[in-house]
């Protein structure tokens, strides 16, 4: 029993890697141009239609085709800031979510025009790109049982550890997280010190839609049926993560989006138990629910700072 516990947290490996990284990416538009970009995941599923057609029609590997998808992602972003956010720096935070959400519209009615309609794109894992033909899991013996883990999971894993170590270490020893930091505390302070601001937040949307690309490959690559709409899910999850880990931080809202998919999982493996089986269906809700309580007990997050003020 305990050996198909751990396999089953296992099993939230990859779930844990794209929400983590969709979590970093809104997370530091949020502190970087005050919004939550409801744009995110629209993007990251364009840089992965991009990767998936390169894939399909001119038989290009995933982990090939993956740098156009990532350039895709990093020029939307790019674009989004200095065309539309620069130019409308003094709106309010909603009429800024209000702006993400027209560009959610306008992606969502342009993947079709590019790409076509088709119902779904077979996508090649990152393992079977690099290793065809082979088995795609591992089998551990542990604990008097068999650990089961995808290999694609693994290597997953592998790369959002090392992007977000970068980029966490580049945040903390970084002339350019110094920069990032100093924005995000207070703009116009910050470009009172000489931080061109500006570049700053071009930097962050790009470097958001390049990591909103590399979670939706992931997730592809692990079996979602591609459509317009598949990071949806994703992207309010990242945003539940960044409210339950705390947006006051760059690390909190990975701390959450670890929490939310390892609750997600100890909830569906209660389906084990003789009189639970029908508890998957609420499996989500249940989780909901229990950030909810949290939220409730520390409105900041779990690992958020309260915010004080001066008088």
């Amino acid at each position: 029993m305990f050996a198909a516990f751990v396999s089953m947290l296992c099993g939230s490996l990859l779930n844990i890697c794209i929400t983590g990284l969709s979590a970093f990416a809104v997370t530091l538009i949020f502190k970087t141009s005050t919004t939550t970009n409801f744009a995110q995941g629209s993007i990251a599923t364009l840089g992965c239609y991009v990767t998936a057609e390169l894939f399909r029609k001119a038989g290009v590997p995933v982990w090939l085709g993956l740098f156009p998808g990532l350039l895709t992602g990093l020029l939307c972003g790019l674009l989004v800031d200095i065309i539309i956010f620069r130019r409308g720096k003094n709106v309010n935070p909603v009429g800024k979510q209000i702006i993400t959400m027209g560009l959610v519209s306008i992606i969502f009615g342009g993947i079709p025009l590019l790409f076509g309609n088709p119902e779904s794109i077979p996508f090649e894992p990152f393992y079977n790109a690099l290793a065809a033909g082979k088995a795609p899991n591992l089998f551990v013996p542990f604990a008097g049982g068999e650990l089961v883990v995808t290999k694609h999971a693994l290597i997953c894993l592998a790369i959002t550890a090392v992007v977000l170590g970068t980029l966490f270490a580049l945040l903390r020893f970084s002339k350019w997280g110094l920069a990032v930091r100093a924005t995000a505390s207070n703009e116009y302070t910050a470009q009172l010190m000489g931080i061109n601001s500006h570049s700053v937040t071009a930097v962050s949307w790009a470097l958001a839609g390049a990591l909103g690309v590399l979670a939706a490959v992931m997730y592809a690559g692990g079996g979602a049926k591609i459509g317009v709409s598949f990071m949806t899910t994703i992207q309010v999850n990242a945003f539940l993560a960044g409210i339950l880990g705390g947006f006051s931080t760059f690390h909190g809202p990975v701390a959450g989006a670890v929490c939310i998919q390892l609750t997600a999982s100890c909830v569906g493996f209660l389906a084990n138990i003789p009189g639970l089986s029908g508890i998957t269906r609420w499996n989500m809700v249940i989780v909901y629910a229990l950030m909810l309580v949290v939220i409730l007990i520390r409105p900041q997050g779990l690992m958020g700072k309260p915010v004080m003020k001066k008088v």
